[in-house]
């Protein structure tokens, strides 16, 4: 499996945006990204969300890897989002009818038209709301911890590309 990055830069995130709503079936791609950031979920659980799961703005699943159950609220843009997509679908419908390649395509797609130097793909979007959890909570790892439903503090800290970045700031400064 490819490693990919969370999106370092909040700025980057709004023509990211712009970029996904703009494709073909833009409102379907900008609603699975903006669920990926709000609630940090694998995207084999965003894939497998219902019309119902979302309907009320609190999403309550069990993680397919790790069998626990996460309740997670919406905030008012994201469900905002929600509710005008799934307008006229059916609470048991699938909320996302594509499939893992299709969601990396897009979201690789929006990446290069970007300009973004991250290797984007369906976890960035797990990795991305951790990634800035950390940072905006004063680096509160434990906190991104539960969030990520991980065990080990090293491991958080690669998965979110922290240690990437900080090994990468250190090397471009460092002269011999």
């Amino acid at each position: 499996m490819e490693f990919v990055d969370p999106i370092y830069n909040k700025k980057d995130l709004t023509l990211f945006r712009k970029k996904l709503r703009s494709q073909v079936n833009g409102d379907r791609n900008l609603l699975f990204f903006e669920l990926g950031l709000a609630t940090a979920l694998r995207q084999s659980d965003l894939l497998d969300l219902t019309v119902k799961d979302v309907k009320y703005g609190i999403i309550r699943v069990r993680s397919k890897k790790r069998n626990k159950a996460i309740e997670i609220r919406l905030n008012d843009r994201v469900h905002s989002l929600a509710k005008a997509y799934i307008d006229s679908m059916d609470d048991d419908e699938k909320l996302f009818k594509f499939y893992r390649s299709t969601a990396n395509r897009f979201l690789k797609k929006a990446a290069h038209e970007c300009g973004l130097e991250e290797n984007v793909g369906t976890h960035t979007m797990r990795k991305t709301k951790a990634y800035h959890l950390y940072i905006d909570s004063g680096y509160n790892i434990s906190l991104v911890m539960d969030l990520l439903q991980h065990d080990e503090e090293g491991s958080t800290l690669s998965y979110i590309g922290w240690k990437k970045q900080k090994l990468e700031e250190e090397l471009s400064a460092h002269d011999l």
